[in-house]
């Protein structure tokens, strides 16, 4: 029985309205799935189905690592695509998987405002278009060409289709000829609305380091960015730029250190990413920054490290639990750094800031820097002073304390209801909503009429 109510209320979550305006972000990245899988409506939970645009009955598959090895017999000579092993690619025409006579079709219901997918990989004398549709009418497309910025052999190229409602992205590959290709890490957004569009954040910085005004000088809300995947494919490390961040939430500026929070499957995460990758990064840079939170009952994760650590010593320092963490940084003009820590709950409050975290007064606290920004998710960016050990501070906006929101990250929304079903499955005492002494289907319909109500 308890299966069944659980079973009913996952699926009619989804469908409690909420209030406000934003974007969320859904990605599609293939992983999981055998090579020659054929594809059509496994991605249908997420309303995104995939077909063929000329041949209603054959169905683009699955290939594995590079341009793709299945079309190429398994050489072994190309990079990983962007999201890792496995991407989808047009069907093989009798045997041969390098001759495309067809295009692969994406299907958005609801529709999207935006999509982005990389193309593993465009070179010879090939030419890729992804055309976005609205109602059979072409309204946005992107061309890149082999030899293009960003082409060439084992390389993932991004392509970016934006528009008001897209139900329909076309991937228009050469035809006949040596194509092998894949297309892999998809993603795109929708509209949201309010409690449904993540955590709002107040955002505030000290006059002078350690002057502790931060109420004195509070900088706006940001809001969280809605993530439907983990805080490591969030930040997209290592492919396709190499030693890199490569997430599409944010398009980092050079010489700039960009902060921002987003809802993940890891819980609210916090995420610096330092400078951009190649081709716009001059000089590299170097970064020492200290993160404290503050009231988090749980501690939190580093969920990401750009780069990963060789040693125990560093450059990161902080455990699982721990409500410090410190990290000493170098990257070269090809690439960035930073890292992801997840898990913020409960009434928390971070301080951010660069400090001097090696005791060495020989390295600088910050090299190949000029600016720090922090991102909000309906695309607000507010300028921070660059200046050592001037704090930032973030936390949830005042009066944000909602019975609805059973997991503690600052948002209610169906991760509560998951969270809620999990602890009454499993008898938690937090389960007992209603307080009558006893844990069943009472407690059930009691969270359900305070979650509906959403947060005021």
């Amino acid at each position: 029985m308890r299966y069944l109510i659980a079973a009913f209320i996952a699926a009619t979550a989804l469908t409690v309205p909420a209030l406000g305006q934003g974007q969320r972000l859904f990605v599609v990245d293939f992983e999981g799935f055998a090579e020659d899988t054929e594809i059509d409506l496994q991605y249908i939970p997420a309303g995104v189905v995939f077909s063929m645009l000329n041949d209603t009955d054959a169905r683009p598959i699955i290939a594995e690592e590079g341009s793709p090895l299945r079309a190429f017999g398994g050489s072994g000579t190309d990079n990983p695509m962007a999201d890792g092993i496995a991407g989808l690619t047009d069907p093989p025409v009798g045997n041969d998987y390098t001759a495309s006579d067809d295009d692969i079709v994406i299907e958005f219901d609801p529709p999207v405002t935006s999509v982005r997918l990389y193309i593993v990989d465009i070179d010879g004398g090939e030419v890729f278009t992804v055309r976005a549709y609205e109602n059979d009418v072409e309204v946005a497309s992107d061309t890149k060409s082999a030899g293009d910025q960003g082409t060439g052999n084992g390389r993932s190229t991004q392509f970016f289709v934006a528009g008001n409602a897209i139900d329909r992205v076309v991937v228009d590959a050469p035809v006949g000829g040596n194509v092998g290709y894949a297309v892999d890490f998809l993603s795109f957004t929708r509209p949201c609305e309010g409690q449904d569009c993540g955590a709002l954040i107040e955002l505030a910085q000290e006059s002078a380091p350690g002057a502790g005004d931060f109420n004195s000088n509070i900088l706006g809300n940001l809001l969280a960015y809605p993530y439907n995947a983990s805080a490591a494919s969030l930040y997209a490390y290592n492919v396709p730029e190499g030693d890199s961040w490569n997430g599409l939430i944010l398009n980092p500026e050079p010489d700039r250190s960009h902060l921002l929070l987003a809802e993940t499957t890891d819980g609210l995460t916090l995420v610096v990413v330092h400078d951009r990758a190649f081709p716009d990064d001059p000089d590299g840079g170097r970064a020492e920054t200290r993160v404290e939170v503050l009231n988090d009952p749980d501690g939190l994760v580093r969920t990401v490290e750009d780069d990963p650590a060789n040693n125990e010593e560093g450059p990161y320092i902080g455990e699982p639990g721990d409500s410090v963490f410190t990290a000493e940084q170098e990257w070269s003009p090809c690439c960035t750094d930073g890292y992801a820590l997840s898990g913020l709950s409960g009434d928390w409050t971070a301080l951010i800031d660069f400090s001097d975290t090696d005791d060495n007064a020989n390295t600088p606290v910050f090299d190949g820097l000029v600016e720090w920004a922090a991102y909000s998710a309906d695309g607000v960016v507010v300028p921070l002073a660059l200046v050592e050990g001037r704090r930032v501070r973030m936390r949830l906006v005042p009066g944000q304390d909602c019975p609805a929101d059973f997991n503690n990250d600052g948002i209610a929304n169906t991760l509560d209801v998951l969270a809620f079903l999990n602890a009454w499955t499993n008898d938690d005492p937090r389960a007992d909503y209603n307080d009558d002494g006893d844990i069943n289907t009472l407690d059930v319909l009691a969270f359900l009429n305070v979650w509906a109500a959403g947060c005021a």
